[in-house]
């Protein structure tokens, strides 16, 4: 279930606090410890999230984007614990300024949990001033275990959502893929284009993420696009970029060319996964230049379809 708002929230459950960008492996971890929980004593488990990121409510520089969007990480979640409860809570001016005392009282109050699940590097309240330390004394003192998870390491260093942000603005998805525990993707509505794919040969399906979803380095990828009527993981060509040769687009957006289908998709709902990066993006001195370059990435994505095959897709 997908609720929005503290209020909605049932009491009496396990709850794990986080805002859980990506659901990486080190998400994976310690949600996969409180559901653990939750089934072991037959409570559900909830998870309360917030929106928009914090660190973006109080930023004056540059703002974090996210590597899934609110319903994809409801998809993921879902995916992963089945029948879990999902919680945005809207991060405001009203909570941001919440004292950190203050925020473990509303949770006390609305939620009630029976068990809390934390990272040990959670941090709330008024200029982050709360932590794990204070959060356990807190509920421990009025009856309420807490767990509090260590952070989970790959290659000496933590596993984080700013690593696979790192990873992914520099196109290396093996990386990406590898600290997420499955195949980066995005889901949305195809959109209408003006034709010029299949004027070429090659018709796409175009795609508008919301500005706030982290794309990787603009270029061409191997994947594979699932859905309703296509059925699941067709190998296709991805585009990431601005198109800087024709139809140049101020906002970047993805297409998707899946060969061996030649229908239109418009308005139907995929899922695109990101396998590997196959070139940069480039420019074009002629739509022939163009058409024979993708006729190249289109052997390039035969060749690391066979090299580098995933067993673990969302």
């Amino acid at each position: 279930m997908w609720i929005r708002g503290i209020d909605s929230v049932e009491e009496g459950d396990v709850l794990a606090l986080g805002f859980f960008d990506g659901v990486h492996r080190g998400h994976q971890y310690l949600l996969g410890e409180a559901y653990r929980l939750a089934q072991e004593r037959k409570r559900r488990l909830q998870i309360l999230t917030f929106y928009p990121h914090p660190q973006n409510f109080l930023s004056t520089g540059r703002d974090i984007k996210h590597i899934v969007t609110y319903r994809e990480k409801y998809f993921l979640i879902q995916k992963l614990f089945p029948q879990s409860l999902v919680c945005f809570v809207h991060f405001n001016k009203s909570f941001r300024e919440k004292k950190a005392y203050e925020f473990l009282a509303l949770i006390e109050e609305k939620v009630k949990p029976q068990v809390v699940v934390v990272g040990e590097n959670f941090r709330f309240g008024f200029e982050a001033q709360g932590d794990a330390e204070l959060l356990k004394n807190y509920f421990s003192s009025r009856g309420t275990e807490v767990i509090v998870v260590p952070t989970l390491q790959e290659g000496g260093d933590p596993i984080s959502s700013s690593r696979i942000r790192w990873h992914l603005e520099n196109g290396d998805l093996l990386s990406v893929n590898h600290l997420l525990g499955y195949s980066f993707f995005l889901q949305g509505r195809v959109r209408r284009g003006r034709g010029m794919g299949r004027k070429l040969g090659f018709p796409t399906a175009n795609f508008y993420p919301p500005s706030y979803k982290l794309l990787p380095l603009s270029g061409v990828y191997a994947g594979s696009v699932s859905g309703k009527e296509i059925g699941n993981h067709n190998l296709s060509l991805i585009y990431v970029g601005n198109r800087p040769t024709v139809n140049f687009s101020p906002r970047r957006l993805v297409e998707v060319f899946i060969p061996g289908v030649c229908r239109e998709f418009y308005g139907e709902r995929l899922t695109i996964e990101f396998q590997a990066f196959l070139r940069e993006e480039m420019v074009f001195s002629s739509l022939e230049e163009l058409k024979n370059q993708i006729g190249r990435d289109l052997e390039a994505l035969y060749i690391s379809a066979a090299r580098c095959k995933s067993s673990f897709y969302v």
